[in-house]
């Protein structure tokens, strides 16, 4: 049975503030869930439709949850539309809890692929960004204090599942971060809408960490300041510079194919 009391319990996870206390987040979606299934989190709850519940793919769906043990209810169409961000849901909610990453976990041994986030305050933006380096292969992302919840719906349907692939560590002190991926031998690469090296003419072997900052703003002085080299896109139009999440994507693949190129 579930309760009223449980739906306005869930309905703080919509907020900010209630996902930090709870230290939970919504998902929503077929594709979404399955991406979760594949993932190391962990759903506390399902929820679904008896519509959802008679199609193929989500009878499959639900019967995984079930033999994972996690609780699986069955609920009114409209307790999904409240739980929902989107227009048209599909039927099905899950609560996931949350992972606290620390470098003290391990996470960043071995690794040599880096992206690195400052102040993007743009949902789609940095959920853009995640995917993209996801693509690319990076290892992990750091996002920055300034930039954007992680667990903002907008930021996690624009993931289209890579939030559950890859590490992202959420409100560093980027300074220190890129401190310390330089004493661990990294070249620190920082986009830069007017000046530095052309993208597509750098040498991004070995370990590399990829800085992108605001549209608005662009990277912090500090931040830019321990760079080992400025990237810059050429612009061959009357547009001033490119979108964040559009420039991210085309060095992030430059990087990708020059790194593969020598394997």
């Amino acid at each position: 049975m579930f309760s009223k009391n449980r739906l306005k319990e869930l309905l703080k996870l919509k907020t900010k503030k209630g996902r930090r206390e709870k230290e939970r987040f919504l998902i929503e979606g077929l594709r979404f869930c399955q991406e979760l299934l594949n993932s190391s989190f962990e759903a506390e709850l399902v929820l679904y439709t008896l519509r959802f519940s008679k199609t193929l793919d989500g009878e499959k769906l639900l019967d995984v949850f079930r033999k994972k043990g996690t609780e699986v209810i069955s609920v009114k169409k409209d307790v999904i539309r409240k739980l929902s961000d989107t227009v048209t849901p599909q039927g099905v909610v899950a609560v996931v809890k949350m992972k606290k990453l620390s470098f003290k976990d391990g996470l960043l041994e071995n690794i040599k692929f880096v992206l690195a986030i400052d102040s993007i305050k743009e949902p789609g933006n940095l959920g853009t960004m995640i995917r993209t380096a996801d693509a690319t292969g990076a290892f992990c992302v750091f996002l920055s204090e300034g930039c954007v919840e992680l667990y903002n719906p907008k930021v996690l349907r624009s993931t289209m599942g890579s939030v559950f692939h890859l590490p992202i560590f959420e409100n560093m002190n980027l300074e220190k971060a890129i401190l310390y991926l330089k004493k661990r031998g990294f070249k620190i690469f920082a986009a830069d809408v007017k000046e530095g090296k052309l993208y597509d003419q750098i040498d991004y072997l070995g370990k590399v960490c990829l800085i992108i900052g605001s549209e608005a703003q662009g990277i912090s002085k500090k931040i830019l300041s321990l760079a080992f080299e400025k990237v810059k896109i050429p612009i061959y139009g009357k547009a001033e510079s490119l979108n964040a999440g559009v420039a991210c994507g085309v060095i992030l693949y430059q990087m990708a194919k020059k790194r593969a190129d020598k394997v």
